[in-house]
């Protein structure tokens, strides 16, 4: 029964909100959102040609004869087990772009020599330079969006890559450069053993300490290999962060909270094969249609036109599928980047450094005061 006298109750409702419950669901839904924008993923087509010339360039010039260049512009996972009759091609996973950039190193690793470390060297030169500032770019416009629910001006977003591009690829060359001065150490012990008679015996004594130099290798190599995506986004979201500053977070997120990045890493494998296999089947089917109504009105198929724009017609499509792989490798790092900031240093998702350097506005000017106007007041007061 109730007492009270007032026709109208106020009964207070509670809400929950379900994605400040769950942070993690919602960068993970939008994260394929954004990765396949058609902005990002041209931005992304047009670095991987200029990478794969690049790359070729530098093989052709130091490594011609090792083993074949890996392709940047087609992608390597295997037929989509969703659309296998459509001949439809997963594109790169996750781990799978995450290799795409260890590669050189590997491939060196497989097989070192002379020629072998300049091609590694010269290819890093133009890989660190061309996807710092596109990951950058992708990195803080997906900062932006993640964290503050809006939509980050492509200008704005370039300015601050644009002023902070040195910094994103110092974080990335400064383990790099370290692993290479610590190298030096077994390639002057390797000079040593080629000596006559005691060349061998000094060559054992000399790997001992410089065997213990391999921990350092070993944490600079993890720091580089684990932790370079995380430090693009560290510079991109922090106010006034450099090289240190993202070489300092990157290293502690990853190793403070491994568990938490693997995670990370797993549901970014996972959500990165549902987007690819829906952009898959987009663009494989308008693609097919395309080619069948071609078909239909020509005397010749079109995979058998031979025209100056065959190799564009017939690699277009790959490389869009490629794109979409590294587009949402950067988006899902960012992501990741947030859960961990969160994890370790309890900043929220919306403390992103927005004071974007600009021009400066000068003000207008006051109208300058007619000098016959004292003398028009004074009349009229006199009056």
């Amino acid at each position: 029964m109730n007492d009270s006298t007032a026709k109208d109750v106020a009964i207070p409702k509670v809400a929950i909100d379900w994605y400040r419950s769950t942070p993690w669901w919602r960068l993970a839904s939008q994260s394929i959102t954004i990765s396949w924008r058609s902005t990002h993923i041209v931005l992304c087509a047009l670095a991987l040609l200029l990478t794969q010339l690049w790359v070729s360039a530098s093989h052709q010039i130091f490594d011609s004869e090792s083993v074949p260049i890996q392709s940047w512009i087609t992608p390597s996972g295997g037929s989509n087990p969703i659309a296998s009759q459509w001949n439809a091609v997963m594109p790169d996973t996750f781990l799978s772009v995450w290799q795409h950039f260890l590669n050189p190193m590997f491939r060196w690793l497989a097989n070192p020599s002379l020629n072998g470390a300049a091609d590694c060297v010269a290819s890093y030169i133009g890989i660190i330079a061309i996807w710092s500032y596109v990951g950058g770019c992708l990195c803080r416009r997906s900062i932006v969006e993640l964290g503050t629910r809006m939509t980050a001006p492509w200008a704005e977003s370039t300015r601050l890559v644009r002023n902070r591009w040195q910094s994103i690829a110092w974080s990335t060359t400064m383990p790099s450069g370290l692993i290479l001065l610590i190298a030096l150490g077994p390639l002057f012990v390797g000079w040593i053993s080629d000596i006559p008679s005691i060349g061998v015996w000094l060559a054992g004594l000399l790997l001992v300490p410089v065997l213990l130099c391999s921990i350092g290798i070993g944490w600079c190599a993890a720091i580089t290999i684990f932790g370079f995506p995380l430090s693009v986004c560290s510079i991109v979201t922090e106010k006034q962060a450099d090289a240190y500053d993202g070489i300092s977070r990157s290293a502690a997120y990853t190793f403070q909270r491994p568990l938490t990045l693997g995670l990370c890493v797993l549901a970014a494998q996972f959500l990165g094969m549902i987007g690819g296999a829906m952009l898959s089947l987009v663009l494989t089917s308008g693609a097919l249609v395309v080619q069948a109504s071609f078909d239909v009105g020509s005397f010749t198929s079109l995979s058998q036109l031979e025209s100056v724009w065959s190799p564009i017609l017939t690699n277009i499509v790959p490389l869009l599928i490629t794109a979409y792989g590294f587009s949402f490798f950067w988006t899902a790092s960012a992501a990741t980047y947030l859960i961990l900031r969160l994890d370790v240093d309890h900043a929220e998702f919306d403390l992103i450094d927005m004071d974007v350097q600009t021009a400066p506005k000068t003000l207008p000017e006051l109208p300058k005061k007619n000098s016959s106007e004292p003398a028009a007041i004074e009349e009229n007061s006199a009056e």
